[in-house]
Protein backbone atom coordinates (compact mmCIF):
# COMPACT_ATOMS: atom_id res chain seq x y z
CA UNK A 1 0.00 0.00 0.00
CA UNK A 2 1.01 3.49 -0.64
CA UNK A 3 1.89 5.83 2.11
CA UNK A 4 -0.91 8.34 2.90
CA UNK A 5 1.57 11.08 3.73
CA UNK A 6 3.18 10.78 0.30
CA UNK A 7 -0.25 10.91 -1.39
CA UNK A 8 -1.29 14.00 0.58
CA UNK A 9 1.99 15.71 -0.16
CA UNK A 10 1.74 14.83 -3.88
CA UNK A 11 -1.83 16.06 -3.97
CA UNK A 12 -0.81 19.38 -2.36
CA UNK A 13 2.01 19.85 -4.89
CA UNK A 14 -0.28 19.07 -7.86
CA UNK A 15 -2.91 21.53 -6.59
CA UNK A 16 -0.27 24.26 -6.27
CA UNK A 17 1.03 23.57 -9.78
CA UNK A 18 -2.50 23.61 -11.25
CA UNK A 19 -3.37 26.83 -9.41
CA UNK A 20 -0.15 28.52 -10.58
CA UNK A 21 -0.77 27.44 -14.17
CA UNK A 22 -4.34 28.83 -14.05
CA UNK A 23 -3.08 32.15 -12.69
CA UNK A 24 -0.42 32.35 -15.39
CA UNK A 25 -2.92 31.44 -18.10
CA UNK A 26 -5.40 34.04 -16.81
CA UNK A 27 -2.70 36.74 -16.85
CA UNK A 28 -1.68 35.88 -20.41
CA UNK A 29 -5.30 35.87 -21.62
CA UNK A 30 -5.96 39.21 -19.92
CA UNK A 31 -2.97 40.76 -21.71
CA UNK A 32 -3.95 39.31 -25.06
CA UNK A 33 -7.67 40.10 -24.96
CA UNK A 34 -7.53 43.46 -23.23
CA UNK A 35 -9.95 45.97 -24.73
CA UNK A 36 -8.38 48.65 -26.88
CA UNK A 37 -7.43 51.87 -25.18
CA UNK A 38 -10.30 54.36 -25.16
CA UNK A 39 -9.94 57.41 -27.36
CA UNK A 40 -9.98 60.72 -25.59
CA UNK A 41 -13.45 62.24 -25.49
CA UNK A 42 -14.31 64.89 -28.07
CA UNK A 43 -15.14 68.30 -26.69
CA UNK A 44 -18.88 69.13 -26.98
CA UNK A 45 -18.13 72.45 -28.71
CA UNK A 46 -16.34 70.58 -31.50
CA UNK A 47 -19.36 68.30 -31.88
CA UNK A 48 -21.68 71.31 -32.13
CA UNK A 49 -19.46 73.01 -34.70
CA UNK A 50 -19.25 69.91 -36.85
CA UNK A 51 -23.02 69.49 -36.65
CA UNK A 52 -23.63 73.12 -37.59
CA UNK A 53 -21.23 72.95 -40.52
CA UNK A 54 -22.88 69.74 -41.73
CA UNK A 55 -26.31 71.37 -41.45
CA UNK A 56 -25.19 74.43 -43.40
CA UNK A 57 -23.60 72.23 -46.05
CA UNK A 58 -26.80 70.23 -46.44
CA UNK A 59 -28.83 73.47 -46.70
CA UNK A 60 -26.42 74.79 -49.35
CA UNK A 61 -26.72 71.62 -51.42
CA UNK A 62 -30.52 71.76 -51.22
CA UNK A 63 -30.47 75.45 -52.17
CA UNK A 64 -28.22 74.82 -55.16
CA UNK A 65 -30.51 72.01 -56.31
CA UNK A 66 -33.59 74.24 -55.98
CA UNK A 67 -31.87 77.08 -57.84
CA UNK A 68 -30.77 74.72 -60.62
CA UNK A 69 -34.27 73.30 -61.11
CA UNK A 70 -35.92 76.74 -61.10
CA UNK A 71 -33.38 78.25 -63.51
CA UNK A 72 -33.75 75.36 -65.95
CA UNK A 73 -37.53 75.74 -65.76
CA UNK A 74 -37.18 79.48 -66.42
CA UNK A 75 -34.94 78.81 -69.41
CA UNK A 76 -37.49 76.35 -70.77
CA UNK A 77 -40.24 78.97 -70.54
CA UNK A 78 -38.00 81.59 -72.17
CA UNK A 79 -37.20 79.26 -75.05
CA UNK A 80 -40.90 78.50 -75.54
CA UNK A 81 -41.66 82.24 -75.72
CA UNK A 82 -38.81 82.80 -78.16
CA UNK A 83 -40.14 80.01 -80.37
CA UNK A 84 -43.61 81.59 -80.31
CA UNK A 85 -42.19 84.98 -81.23
CA UNK A 86 -40.15 83.51 -84.04
CA UNK A 87 -43.17 81.74 -85.48
CA UNK A 88 -45.43 84.75 -85.08
CA UNK A 89 -42.59 86.96 -86.29
CA UNK A 90 -42.60 85.11 -89.62
CA UNK A 91 -46.33 85.73 -89.92
CA UNK A 92 -45.85 89.38 -88.98
CA UNK A 93 -43.02 89.75 -91.48
CA UNK A 94 -45.29 88.39 -94.20
CA UNK A 95 -48.03 90.81 -93.22
CA UNK A 96 -45.59 93.74 -93.07
CA UNK A 97 -44.28 92.82 -96.52
CA UNK A 98 -47.86 92.70 -97.86
CA UNK A 99 -48.66 96.08 -96.29
CA UNK A 100 -45.42 97.57 -97.62
CA UNK A 101 -46.27 96.32 -101.13
CA UNK A 102 -49.76 97.78 -100.92
CA UNK A 103 -48.50 101.15 -99.62
CA UNK A 104 -45.91 101.30 -102.39
CA UNK A 105 -48.60 100.49 -104.97
CA UNK A 106 -50.91 103.19 -103.56
CA UNK A 107 -48.12 105.76 -103.46
CA UNK A 108 -47.25 104.96 -107.06
CA UNK A 109 -50.92 105.34 -108.02
CA UNK A 110 -51.23 108.69 -106.26
CA UNK A 111 -47.98 109.98 -107.69
CA UNK A 112 -49.08 108.95 -111.15
CA UNK A 113 -52.56 110.45 -110.61
CA UNK A 114 -51.21 113.78 -109.40
CA UNK A 115 -49.16 114.20 -112.59
CA UNK A 116 -52.12 113.60 -114.85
Amino acid sequence: MSNTGDAAQTRLIVEQVVEASFVTLADRMAERFQPAAKEPPIHPLVKWLVGAIAGLGAAAIIGIGFWLVSSVSGMQQTLARMDERMVSGAVKDGRVDELDRRVTKLEAYHQGGAKQ
